[in-house]
């Protein structure tokens, strides 16, 4: 195998291929390794820790299978404009819904951080719309990368009060922060190369999800612990886009994505009250098993009348 003789030692670089499954560094090992020399041939420290980086990450891609070849990685470029306009649509809902009540803490606390947890996720929402819309892949998964490490401290904070032995307020809380951590799972997972460059279809994709990412948010109603919502609806909820992700196994490429989406979104709420209105994990069999199911009859008749395997059609 061909190793560079300039920039990163050899050693650095044998240890990034090991990332690569065992048949592409077979094919494509020395060819790599040649692209690397001639990048970093005359890079400082650096440039040569950035191309090092850079090829661990496509190595990592690589052996998920979340490159611009596979199904998955189409899968994920169709989803990240919509997730990341839905996302951003359910961080806006409360100050658009009730702007008293998220400003509320501003009424008796002054300090700069509360003004911090009280604007930076609808600012970061509005920045996400703007990026995305524009293209600014970078940027937006920038964004959503910060509102998913605020979403997870938010979390973490309802967990250690929970002291460990109580799921009802953990589960009310990532209700409505495990949406942003998916959203900013899927969007890094998302191969950049298929990502959609700025055009009017892409940007009119993004605003139409921040709208249907408020409706779902709305319809939800997670801040209010009344729960107003049956459970019925929840299990719809949850349903439903399983089932158009389940197309995903035929080959139908947007409504998959479209599932995927809804599922990040949706999904937390739904399961947290199927789970509180059944009365505990014990008392979930009479839901759980019929979908489960119904679920199951789906994937294989899906995946028996696919037409052809491993072709994504929109």
């Amino acid at each position: 195998m061909t190793t560079p003789t300039m920039g990163a030692p050899s050693g650095a670089l044998r240890a990034v291929l090991q990332l690569y499954p065992a048949g592409y560094r077979r094919e494509r090992g020395e060819e790599l390794a040649a692209v690397f020399a001639d990048s970093t041939a005359r890079a400082g420290r650096s440039a040569v820790a950035r191309e090092v980086f850079d090829l661990a990450l496509y190595g990592l891609r690589v052996r998920a299978g979340l490159t611009g070849s596979t199904a998955a990685g189409r899968l994920l470029a169709l989803v990240a404009p919509m997730i990341a306009g839905a996302v951003a649509g359910a961080a806006l809902v409360p100050w658009l819904a009730a702007p008293e009540r998220v400003t509320f803490l501003l009424s008796w606390n002054h300090s700069l951080s509360a003004y911090a947890e009280v604007f930076f996720q609808p600012v970061g929402a509005m920045l996400l719309v703007v990026a995305a819309t524009l293209g600014r892949w970078t940027a937006a998964r920038g964004l959503a990368l910060f509102l998913g490490v605020m979403a997870l401290g938010e979390l973490g904070g309802a967990v250690v009060d929970s002291h460990f032995d109580d799921v009802w307020w953990p589960g009310y809380i990532g209700m409505a922060t495990l949406p942003f951590v998916f959203a900013a799972l899927l969007l890094l997972a998302a191969p950049t190369d298929l990502l959609p460059r700025p055009s009017l279809r892409a940007g009119g994709l993004v605003l139409a999800s921040v709208a249907a990412g408020g409706l779902l948010a709305a319809v939800q109603s997670w801040d209010d612990t009344g729960f107003p919502v049956d459970r019925q609806w929840f299990v719809l909820m949850l349903i439903a886009p399983l089932v158009l992700t389940l197309t995903a196994l035929r080959g139908r490429a947007v409504p998959a994505a479209v599932g995927v989406a809804v599922l990040a979104l949706t999904g937390p709420g739904s399961l947290f009250n199927i789970w509180r209105e059944s009365g505990g994990i014990s008392h979930l069999m009479s839901t759980a098993m019929p979908v489960a199911i119904l679920l199951a009859m789906v994937a294989l008749a899906a995946y028996g009348l696919r037409r052809r395997p491993g072709q994504v059609r929109a």
